[in-house]
């Protein structure tokens, strides 16, 4: 993607928090014929124990595109997090015009089915509890456990192993600090979802915070 340098981010764990936090990604591939083909899917966010990072996620079979996964084309998954319209009544110089604040963040590699059963049901398992609440009222996959062997051979899950992130976090960084905490206020105000995280990230991305 087009990310201009005050916009890059490259800090990892900002990238995989984000990630984490916006888990549902959009998968992108593209099939022999050169036509793309796209679908949305929670994915579980991990990191090996040499840093390495793994996207897990399973469709239906029916889906065609894990069929077209190969070894010698890219995937790229992409996460979006929070967003939102920038008012120009926001800032504090005049002369302005509106935009788009939010953060993104594209993650390519080359996806692989899991044919292990057990894993399969690892993905699922760590899925379910990683959007369950964490008390004793989280669903677990035990309480259906009948209903999950019937559904296994409908699903096909899969691996991407993350060869190559990008970031783009365009969060005003190119406008004075005067502007900047003009649109972060306006944010926190905000009646929109996802405002006040972003007043948040904007926050964290300043300039001075590095």
């Amino acid at each position: 993607m087009y990310i201009p340098r005050h916009f890059e981010e490259r800090d990892a764990q900002r990238l995989l928090s984000l990630m984490s936090r916006h888990s549902f990604a959009v998968l992108v591939t593209v099939g022999e014929d050169g036509a793309p083909f796209a679908t949305h899917l929670p994915f579980l966010v991990e990191r090996d124990a040499a840093g390495d990072v793994r996207l897990l996620a399973h469709m239906a079979l029916p889906n065609p595109q894990w069929r077209g996964f190969s070894a010698e084309r890219d995937a790229l998954v992409i996460f979006q997090g929070p967003h939102a319209y920038v008012s120009p009544r926001w800032y504090a110089t005049t002369q302005q015009v509106p935009t788009w604040n939010y953060a993104t963040v594209h993650a390519y590699g080359r996806p692989q089915v899991v044919t292990s059963r057990d894993e399969t049901l690892r993905i699922l398992r760590e899925s379910t509890a990683s959007y369950e609440p964490d008390n004793a009222t989280a669903w677990r996959m035990e309480q259906a456990e009948e209903r999950v062997a019937r559904l296994l051979g409908g699903i096909v899950a899969f691996e991407l192993r993350v060869t190559r992130l990008e970031g783009k976090f365009k969060l005003s960084q190119n406008k004075g600090p005067e502007d900047r905490e003009g649109v972060i206020a306006a944010l926190e105000q905000g009646g929109q979802p996802g405002d006040v995280e972003l007043a948040a990230l904007m926050r964290a991305c300043t300039p001075e915070a590095g």
